[in-house]
């Protein structure tokens, strides 16, 4: 009997751990990792490019914590407004499936946020407006009133996902640096051509909820072809970037050799084949393309 109640109580145990580590995974993937790794880049970067030099551990961590925290709690945010649409597109997302409610989500987003807004403050007033003003953005201007524009909605994610080169710069200089400018450019479009793209992927949970997306007003091909045009600009004006004075930085230089060849690739399959396999593939793409892009950027800044 002691021996049935022992296993009962040690599967009970298992079983709870798989519970919690499942709602580990769940939250985690609220926050969409790969999205905080690239605007951790961005303000990275932007850091760099603005002082031309790696920043002191303080300037580098209240920074790049404030940023990372904001967008963790915008993708928490609109998760859990945008649960209806995920539905179709996304079933498999933690609120959707049903592993997180809506109300911890809810919650989840707001803490993460008042962590991100508190670790702003030892940076600067500039900083911490950029951020709290970009967040605004990104949460209730986009999710409330211009996610269902389609075009205008993706300019906004754009803009919001570029400006973290912009944020890197003003966290350390309070001012914005030109080349920092340029490079935030350059991602405006690369980012622009992604959320176009995504529309295709998008498509059936878009049309359900009256998004009028690039891909439902004048069909897939035109959103590959347009999304494609848009990750051209940052191909063909990215290498101007790299006439920017660094010394001895060959190696990274033959780095972003290798990622712009893959923007092409990408490009390429996208226009041949412009369905919803193909945009999830080259959403995914463009990812990596661009962390590795802003890996040599660092590098080249470093040696």
């Amino acid at each position: 009997m002691l021996a049935v109640r022992l296993k009962t109580r040690s599967e009970g145990c298992l079983l709870n751990s798989k519970k919690h580590l499942a709602l580990f995974k769940a939250y985690v993937q609220l926050t969409r990792p790969l999205g905080i790794i690239l605007i951790g880049f961005a303000t990275v970067v932007g850091q760099i490019m603005a002082l031309k030099r790696l920043p002191e551990s303080f300037m580098l961590v209240f920074p790049l914590l404030a940023s990372a925290l904001a967008t963790a709690s915008s993708f928490a945010i609109n998760d859990y407004l945008d649960v209806d649409i995920d539905r179709i597109n996304n079933p498999e997302r933690p609120i959707p499936s049903g592993v997180v409610s809506r109300e911890s989500a809810l919650r989840f987003g707001i803490a993460l946020f008042l962590a991100g807004f508190f670790a702003s403050l030892p940076t600067n007033f500039m900083a911490t407006c950029i951020l709290t003003v970009t967040y605004g953005l990104s949460v209730f201007f986009y999710s409330l009133f211009t996610k269902r524009t389609g075009l205008f909605g993706n300019i906004i994610v754009a803009f919001c996902v570029s400006i973290g080169f912009v944020y890197g710069s003003i966290s350390v200089t309070n001012s914005i640096n030109p080349t920092v400018l340029y490079l935030s450019l350059l991602s405006f479009f690369a980012n622009l051509g992604r959320e176009i793209t995504q529309s295709i992927q998008d498509m059936d949970g878009d049309k359900l909820k009256g998004v009028r997306s690039v891909a439902l007003v004048h069909g897939s091909r035109f959103a590959a072809i347009l999304g494609s045009f848009c990750c051209g600009v940052t191909i063909f004006l990215g290498p101007i970037l790299f006439l920017y004075p660094f010394e001895n930085a060959g190696f990274p230089y033959l780095i972003v050799l290798f990622p712009e060849v893959g923007f092409l690739f990408s490009i390429f399959f996208l226009l041949k084949e412009p369905t919803r396999e193909r945009a999830l593939k080259f959403i995914k793409q463009v990812n990596l393309w661009t962390v590795m892009i802003l890996v040599a950027l660092i590098l080249l800044a470093s040696f």
